[in-house]
């Protein structure tokens, strides 16, 4: 028998794209700061590598800024529950027989290690805004707590395929 696919977006909450955004404005500032005012520099103008790694420093700095901004957490449950963070690395896909619980949360900085991707006791979390979520239980791994717009949707999903969600 098919199940349906169940798929989600969750975007970053205002909180996490006011931090972006901040962190974009003060890499920006702290470079125009450094190239305006050249303590030091009168006797010794600053070398290409100075110059370097001030702008490596400053593109790295500005695409953290950006990529906070432009975050993104997809929730899938098809043949395995993936939750994946873009634009940065994090992919987590675990095989519904494997997860021994699933339960509806509801998900805080404060609960969550904070925002964005988090080792927690036992397990990982990861939240973007605060809301209501999902925590499932996995055999022979860490927990995953995740933040999503339809946890009973999720829970329910999970247990159509075989999960355990006591």
């Amino acid at each position: 028998m098919s199940h349906p696919v169940h798929e989600e977006t969750v975007r970053s909450g205002r909180t996490m794209t006011i931090i972006g955004w901040a962190v974009v404005a003060t890499a920006v500032g702290i470079a125009a700061l450094v190239l305006a005012v050249p303590t030091g520099w009168q006797d010794q103008p600053p070398t290409a590598s100075d110059v370097g790694v001030l702008v490596v420093t400053l593109a790295l700095t500005v695409a953290l800024g950006i990529g906070s901004v432009l975050m993104r957490m997809t929730v899938r449950v098809d043949e395995v529950l993936e939750v994946r963070v873009r634009p940065w690395w994090y992919r987590r896909r675990i095989a519904p027989e494997q997860i021994t619980a699933a339960e509806v949360v509801h998900m805080t900085g404060g609960n969550s290690g904070g925002l964005g991707i988090r080792l927690v006791p036992g397990g990982t979390a990861v939240l973007l805004d605060g809301g209501p979520g999902v925590q499932v239980a996995i055999r022979g791994a860490r927990s995953l707590r995740f933040r999503c717009n339809e946890p009973e949707a999720v829970v329910e999903a999970l247990r159509a395929r075989g999960a355990s969600t006591d």
